[in-house]
Formats: structure tokens, sequence, C-alpha cells
């Protein structure tokens, strides 16, 4: 009785809450339908966010991809499209061989012949070197040519043909990005325009962060929060190498939040991801 007595009382008061309850419907319905429109006649994408991986940047105009697990590798570019040749890795199967590293790293080094101090002095033809005495090279002779894209057969560098390993050699440059895993890798290249900015970390910074940006992939919060676009290069990624984290532990599940993320954006960039990396 006493809020009849009010309304009465207060007519303005009345039709002023009066108008904000049709507000709060008709804006709610104009939601509703504005989401219905977005998706009219499509059916709401379900997004599996298994194949997202978190992105390092590179102004360089290449990047590589090694797979030892299928012994295939591809050469990215800005202008070309992406080149897949077969490599031969190295293997501790052999008397003082090692396992080719997984990991991030960038060429370090270039020499169109360079003999092996290890091994009897062996000429190797346009070594890249990026893992310390690691890296990309072709031999004089044809005999490893059988194992190329088929199986581990070196004492721990990557053996190309001698056309890829010349092809490589004329395009790629110090700085250049090379991603070697063993198909679970948890990041991948990106190419960063000459005129964006980019956030750059040192190397022992960088490498303590990547892990907790690992984590919120894993966890399925990677779109809770902006990551900043970081930039790699010789300066700040060592021969060492950076972690490629976890792929295998990436749920298919991501946290989105409302206003954060356009939902169109996220499924064109999921599916990018999937359809550009080679695993």
């Amino acid at each position: 009785m006493k809020t009849k007595l009010i309304l009465i009382k207060y007519p303005l008061l009345a039709f002023f809450l009066a108008a904000i309850i049709f507000y709060n419907q008709y804006d709610s319905n104009y939601a509703q339908k504005k989401a219905d429109n977005n998706f009219k006649g499509k059916p709401f994408p379900i997004i599996d966010f298994s194949t997202l991986r978190d992105t390092l940047y590179t102004f360089s105009q290449y990047f590589i991809e090694v797979n030892l697990a299928t012994q295939k590798a591809y050469l990215y570019s800005r202008n070309e499209p992406v080149k897949e040749f077969g490599i031969s890795s190295g293997t501790a199967k052999l008397f003082e061989g090692v396992d080719t590293n997984e990991g991030l790293f960038v060429v370090q080094s270039k020499l169109p012949k360079w003999h092996s101090v290890q091994f009897d002095s062996t000429l190797m033809l346009n070594w890249i070197g990026f893992n310390h005495g690691i890296g990309f090279h072709a031999l004089e002779g044809s005999g490893y040519y059988r194992y190329l894209g088929k199986k581990k057969s070196s004492h721990g560098c990557i053996r190309v043909s001698r056309e890829d390993a010349k092809d490589l050699y004329q395009k790629i440059t110090l700085d250049t990005p090379v991603l070697v895993h063993n198909g679970n890798n948890a990041i991948f290249i990106g190419f960063a325009d000459s005129t964006e900015l980019l956030t750059e970390y040192s190397y022992s910074n960088l490498f303590k962060l990547l892990p907790g940006r690992y984590s919120k992939l894993y966890e399925g919060r990677y779109f809770a929060e902006p990551f900043a676009r970081l930039k790699i290069d010789r300066s700040n990624v060592k021969h060492s190498g950076l972690p490629i984290g976890d792929s295998k532990r990436i749920p298919a599940k991501q946290l989105l939040l409302p206003g954060s993320l356009s939902l169109e954006y996220v499924v064109a960039d999921v599916s990018k991801v999937a359809i550009e990396r080679k695993v």
C-alpha cells in the first residue's frame, strides 16, 4: 500500500522507473537479435583451440620450421609459398652422435664451406648454424640423399640436399628464426610489419617469461589478458635457444571474456594457425 501511495504521489518517478524497465528489456532483445543476425543461416561455431599456439615475431623475410618426427622442414616466406624439403637430423644411435635439440633458435652464423673439426674435417657446404655447433648443411657426396625426409642419420646437424642448401643459403640471413620440434610445439613464429612496435626482452627474461605464457595457454586462459607481441633476433635468442612448450597440454577450450574479443576474429585466427602450421 505504501508503494502505491508513493507512485501516486510522485507520477514522474513512476514514469522514470517504467522507462528503465522498458529500455533494459529492449536493449536485451536488441543484443540478442544482433547476435542472431551475425550468425544467421550459419551454425554457431564450435572452436577447437587445441590448434592454438603462442606466437613470437620476426622482422626477417623468412623463418624455418623443422619437424624431427617427420624429418621434414618448411621454409616460410613473407611473399612466397611455403617450401617443404626433406632433412636428416642427428641421432644418438651413431657413435659420438647426438639427437638434434628441440627449441626456438635464430641463425647465428653462415659459411659457404666449413670443415668439421670433430669428424675428420668433413666438408660441409652452405653451413647455416643456429645451435652452437649444430646447423643446416649439405655434403659433397649423394649417398646421404636416400635418408632425406626419411631417417635420422647425422651426428647432430641437419643435413639437406645440395640444391636445398644452396637455396636456403641464398635466402636466409642472420637473425632468421629456426623452430625445431617433434610435433609438440606450443609456440609458432609470425611475421611483423616493419613499422610495428614490438616488445623486446633480454634472453634471460624471455627465457623466464615464456613458461608463464604457456601456462595460461594450458589453463585455457590465453585470451583472459592481453599478451605483448614479442620480437626475437640474435640480440635476445642465444645459441641455446628458447623453450617451445608442449602442445599436448593445450585444451580444446579457452576462456573468452565478454567483449574482450570478436568471436569471428577468434575463429579466423585459430583456423589460420591450423592451416599454416605444419605438424
